[in-house]
């Protein structure tokens, strides 16, 4: 193994770790999740909840030599006070605490199996791009697309997860509700709206990126988003970022709109002899979930996330 090549500056708490390996049948995890505990009982991330997250907890919380194992299993039966019916492992890990970084949101991490079986994260990405640890570790992490044991099964890869680019038009009451709602899910949002008034940056949460302008000439210079959806103060406006967007590579267009509105650009769209793309969703948002701000953007949400759990977006 390579000598560590890079290490974080910044010891902060002690991390210890549960990382979900394996899963067999219906089970309300998969594999790649975890929680971790730091020295001043802060819990972070979870392996699904109920009885096995608790033992787990505790398994943590009480380490010695006796009940640190390489890893523990879980029959989710009613014996544990679970019938998902399913099975899960779950590999106990010691991390150093340079290695705390690696815990932030969006950070990858590369885990070493030792001949007992034990898992040592030796490597990984923060999620600014910083890389830490051993090179070896680093290279398989890079290619890794999804969390698994790599070719030999001596190391374990946990890549950050893919996120989805969103542009969102209109900064108008739904648009605010969607950020707000949609922060935390592996979604990197960028808001467009040229009313100043509207884009104040007290308004949203920190992660998304507010920009003061709807005009195509600035975004044609810049490299598209996955997702784009529409939700202006204007029809005329809505319409016009329609037919432009209509011909981009998208993987997901939504337009907030009524039955009639979305009817109208339809017509315009075939009377202009433009596409009607199959990623065209409008109106967007799931149906019959109801009108206010909240509502819709809850609607609209659940269908992105719908979407992505099908695969569309990979």
């Amino acid at each position: 193994m390579n000598t560590l090549i890079q290490l974080s500056k910044h010891h902060s708490r002690v991390i210890t770790e549960a990382l979900v390996v394996q899963v067999q049948g219906s089970a309300p995890t998969a594999i790649g999740r975890s929680v971790a505990l730091r020295d001043d009982n802060h819990v972070l991330g979870t392996v699904g909840g109920g009885h096995m997250e608790y033992s787990v907890l505790n398994l943590l919380r009480n380490r010695d030599k006796k009940n640190w194992h390489a890893r523990v299993e879980f029959v989710l039966g009613t014996k544990d006070d679970q019938c998902c019916g399913g099975r899960v492992a779950i590999a106990l890990v010691d991390v150093q605490p340079f290695f705390a970084e690696l815990y932030a949101s969006g950070a990858a991490r590369s885990y070493h199996v030792d001949e007992r079986g034990y898992l040592h994260l030796i490597a990984g990405i923060t999620n600014n791009g910083q890389r830490l640890g051993d090179s070896v570790a680093l290279n398989l992490l890079e290619t890794a697309s999804v969390p698994e044991f790599s070719v030999h099964g001596d190391y374990f890869l946990l890549p950050a997860p893919q996120q989805q680019t969103v542009w969102i038009f209109g900064a108008g009451h739904v648009g605010r509700a969607f950020t707000r709602l949609a922060v935390g899910l592996d979604f990197q949002i960028t808001l467009y709206d040229d009313r100043p008034e509207w884009t104040d940056p007290a308004d949203f949460p920190k992660e998304v990126v507010l920009t003061n302008s709807c005009d195509q000439s600035v975004i044609k210079e810049l490299k598209c988003a996955n997702i784009v959806l529409i939700m202006t103060y204007s029809h005329a406006l809505d319409y016009a970022l329609l037919e432009y967007f209509a011909d981009q590579p998208l993987l997901y267009l939504g337009v907030i709109a009524s039955e009639s509105k979305a009817a109208r650009f339809r017509h315009q769209l075939i009377r202009a002899a433009r596409p009607i793309p199959d990623f065209l969703h409008m109106p967007m948002g799931l149906p019959g979930i109801g009108k206010k701000p909240m509502e819709i953007a809850v609607s609209i949400l659940a269908e992105l996330l719908q979407l992505r759990h099908k695969g569309v977006f990979s």
